[in-house]
């Protein structure tokens, strides 16, 4: 097994909303500065990486011409990209592209125009980055009313130490009007692979629905960097998971029993432990592939079912099996994970992750006061909010279908399944 000594620093608050110095365009790398440990009460973050970029609400003004705006708007179901002139937290790059991503059928039928949006910094000049960032994802958050959701659920894996995009809360105007407030995520590319794991020199695979490594499929993988069109390692890892000899040879396990752990912490049933099997990218760095996770957004009880036509928990998340973490499938079904827990040592040390997941999920609900302040004048300010001020605040308050709630019964939960 590899334990990585990643690189992060932990901020000693999450709700400072600092001005960051403006800096151009560049194509710099960021440094971080080594380990330390979140004091009691604290959560996680990388507040060094990008310079800063990701340690505060970041400011993101999009000026895109209004006829290409007009059809990004009328199709979005094309994604085309469009050249934009972007500035984030002052720094500008006019080299953008910018494109709808993700719910845009949804977000259309509601006659809303906040779709959520993929910023590509060197789009149209190769190698332009912001402080060596290249892509932004800008997520709608139109399955939460809390709007703090996935930013928990990306903070969770920093808790543990495992490798996964940074995340931080963003006002975006696009053309001189406001769209609201969004979840900025790091793209995994190039300036997260040199981040996460010194350099971009492995290949990056990413699942597609059905990726459940069962079997060899070629169309379940695409490789997003890299030179293994062949998916050579994606099948030297089926069959090692299939005759349980290997495996630790070209599997992070570690990485992967965190990612189980949090996933059934946290009620992450669009993973490669639910259904559909997708929303994880696989890397391999000098010869063993870890896991790195993504789209992270249906986490803390939320009911991907009830998303677009209301909220509520989904109560069966808060009771969800920490010992069989799959959701509506079989472990046979999903041999990444369920033949790791199969062998005692790395049971133990699931279960270990698990009662760190639990302290996390205490700190958590000690400090959403403190993150209710970080958002609540952006969302009020948000007239194009999925679900209204009201119901924004109202999560932060004890009840069956709140977000503290959820917090409050699953730690209770698991501590109860881990004889705590």
């Amino acid at each position: 097994m590899i334990f990585k000594n990643t690189v992060r620093i932990i901020a000693a608050a999450l709700i400072a909303v600092f001005a960051l110095s403006l800096f151009a365009c560049n194509n710099g790398p960021s440094a971080d500065t080594g380990d330390v440990t979140a004091a009691p009460g604290e959560l996680p973050s990388s507040a060094a990486a990008y310079d800063g970029l990701f340690s505060s609400m970041m400011e993101i003004n999009v000026t895109v011409p209004t006829a290409d705006l007009a059809a990004m708007l009328k199709s979005p179901d094309d994604e085309t990209y469009y050249q934009a002139t972007v500035f984030v937290n002052g720094m500008k790059c006019s080299t953008a592209g910018i494109k709808t991503r993700g719910n845009t059928t949804f977000v259309s039928e509601a006659e809303s125009e906040k779709y959520s949006f993929k910023i590509q910094f060197g789009k149209y000049q190769k190698g332009v980055k912001i402080n060596g960032l290249d892509e932004l994802y800008l997520n709608n958050m139109s399955y939460d009313p809390s709007c703090v959701r996935e930013y928990l659920a990306y903070l969770c894996f920093a808790e543990l130490d495992a490798e996964a995009p940074l995340a931080a809360f963003a006002k975006l105007t696009v053309n001189g009007e406001y769209y609201g407030v969004y979840l900025a995520v790091e793209g995994v590319d190039d300036s997260f692979l040199k981040r996460a794991f010194g350099d971009n020199d492995g290949t990056l695979y990413k699942s597609q629905k059905g990726a459940a490594l069962t079997e060899f499929d070629a169309s379940a993988f695409s490789v997003k960097n890299g030179d293994d069109k062949g998916l050579k390692n994606i099948s030297a890892l089926i069959k090692a998971l299939s005759s349980g000899e290997g495996v630790e040879d070209i599997l992070d396990v570690s990485a992967v029993l965190k990612y189980a752990a949090i996933a059934a912490c946290l009620g992450l049933e669009d993973s490669y432990l639910g259904p559909k099997s997708e929303n994880y990218y696989l890397y391999d760095e000098d010869g063993m592939l870890e896991i790195v996770p993504w789209d992270l957004k249906l986490s803390f009880g939320t009911d991907g079912a009830l998303r677009k036509t209301g909220y509520a928990i989904k109560s069966s998340l808060i009771t969800a099996s920490v010992a069989e973490p799959y959701f509506d499938v079989l472990a046979t079904e999903r041999p990444l994970v369920s033949k790791l827990l199969e062998n005692e040592e790395y049971l133990k040390e699931y279960k270990g992750y698990a009662k760190d997941i639990a302290g996390f999920l205490q700190r958590c609900e000690e400090y959403l006061p403190k993150l209710k302040t970080t958002v609540s004048e952006a969302v009020k300010a948000d007239t194009r909010s999925f679900y209204g001020f009201e119901a924004f605040e109202a999560e932060f308050t004890d009840g069956e279908n709140t977000l503290l709630g959820f917090i409050k019964a699953r730690r209770a939960n698991i501590l109860t399944q881990l004889g705590e």
